[in-house]
């Protein structure tokens, strides 16, 4: 059976999002979402390889105002909380343990690689922790930014050093009138 799932790109005031999702009866579920094009097409030819034939999938250009909209208002500081579903297509195990541990990371905290992993179960394994979110798909809603490193320095991010930097800021920042442009000037 052909499972058909929606892709989608905007733009956002940390560059260019890009989204696969389904609209399922219970809400949206996010597949992937990420601010690299190439990324984003690889995951696609990934599934594309690993789901064929009878299993495969569809993919359908389609607009989601609900997850533009909650995703705007994230990046405004007016909303902290991206409540979609998520569905890992690819990953192994540990991969699925660490990104579902990191969702769990409340909003205006942070934790070091290494808690991490012990939280996950894995107390040796943070460097395979950082590793496996330099490879998360799902930005966001699976708060990799959140994740620093012991001596409190931001660490790497997929997305950029400044928008991790950015991202940390706008939790952390009380008022919540934080814009990233200016953000990206005082570097």
């Amino acid at each position: 059976m052909t499972r058909y799932v929606n892709k989608t790109e905007f733009v956002t005031k940390i560059g260019v999002l890009y989204c696969l999702w389904e609209d399922r009866t219970d809400g949206i579920t996010v597949l992937f979402l990420g601010c690299k094009r190439e990324a984003f097409q690889k995951y696609i030819e990934k599934i594309e390889d690993n789901f064929s034939g009878s299993d495969g999938f569809s993919f359908i250009n389609k607009e989601s105002k609900d997850i533009e909209n909650k995703i705007y208002g994230y990046l405004d500081g007016k909303i902290r909380n991206l409540d979609f579903k998520v569905e890992f297509l690819m990953g192994t195990q540990f991969q699925k343990k660490i990104w579902n541990t990191t969702i769990s990371i409340s909003y205006g905290k942070t934790i070091s690689y290494w808690k991490l992993a012990a939280l996950a179960g894995y107390k040796n394994a943070w460097r395979a922790a950082g590793s496996t979110l330099k490879k998360n798909p799902i930005m966001l809603i699976v708060p990799c930014h959140r994740v620093i490193r012991s001596n409190g320095t931001p660490g790497k991010f997929g997305g950029g050093k400044k928008v991790k930097k950015f991202l940390l800021s706008l939790e952390k920042n009380s008022t919540m009138d934080i814009r990233f442009n200016d953000y990206l000037v005082s570097f």
